[in-house]
């Protein structure tokens, strides 16, 4: 396992971030740490030993627009990754293809690294048409950028239908998209390219996700806003073999 990545989403307040900040800085931390808290406290973490991550991109920085964040900003903060694609953000904010290609493109030109999120939706694995899903959302990204970047792109398998909630899941399911995931990088990419799962991670449930061999690490939400439970999900994924 590479990396842990902690998506805070829009949690926390001003002292809430800095008791998490205090308890992060205490950890050891073997592994990848990458975090993306709110927009607003990445300079609290610009100097610390971890790995940031921004939550979202401008597509109009070269306008300045009200309310938009630059990758000059973003780089002067030391953040090396953007997550773009992350159902929330195609839900609510209606991100397609299109715009999130062109938030890949616009980050990977500027020397970000991109952590992009696929899934399919319970109706759509119901239908038996995930493969079909997952290939289209890869290939929207992989089939318009240079292979010379696929190393800079980790790929966050989240069924959409775990984001969010306790629903149960089939771990068969899990591993078959996750290997399908890699062979189709290989087979008509030829690349080998990280990929981490996420989906309602907890340290209760994590031990049944370690042993999948294709897998890179973990993105995880909830459970990322109470630091002791990184603690407890890093012990566990260092246990295993590397």
């Amino acid at each position: 396992m590479k990396y842990l990545i902690c998506n805070l989403k829009a949690h926390k307040d001003y002292q809430e971030i800095l008791n998490y900040k205090n308890y992060l800085h205490s950890l050891n931390k073997p592994l990848n740490i990458i975090l993306a808290p709110s927009t607003l406290y990445l300079n609290l973490f610009k100097d610390e030993d971890i790995l940031l991550c921004c939550q979202d991109i401008s597509l109009y920085e070269q306008l300045n627009l009200t309310g938009d964040i630059t990758i000059k900003q973003l780089l002067s903060l030391n953040v090396k990754y953007i997550l773009v694609g992350h159902y929330e953000r195609r839900k609510y904010y209606f991100e397609n293809n299109e715009s999130l290609l062109k938030k890949v493109k616009k980050a990977l030109a500027n020397n970000l690294k991109i952590i992009y999120c696929i899934g399919e939706s319970k109706e759509e694995l119901d239908k038996n048409i995930s493969y079909q899903v997952i290939a289209h959302q890869l290939a929207n990204i992989l089939d318009n950028i240079p292979i010379s970047q696929f190393k800079n792109i980790i790929i966050a398998y989240e069924p959409t239908y775990l984001i969010g909630n306790e629903n149960k899941y089939n771990l068969n399911i899990i591993v078959k998209q996750i290997n399908f995931i890699k062979e189709l990088a290989k087979r008509y990419y030829h690349t080998n390219i990280d990929v981490v799962f996420g989906g309602n991670i907890m340290p209760h449930n994590i031990a049944n996700f370690l042993n999948i061999s294709n897998l890179d690490g973990f993105i995880i939400g909830s459970a990322s806003l109470n630091p002791q439970n990184i603690a407890l999900i890093l012990e566990k994924m260092t246990q295993q073999p590397k």
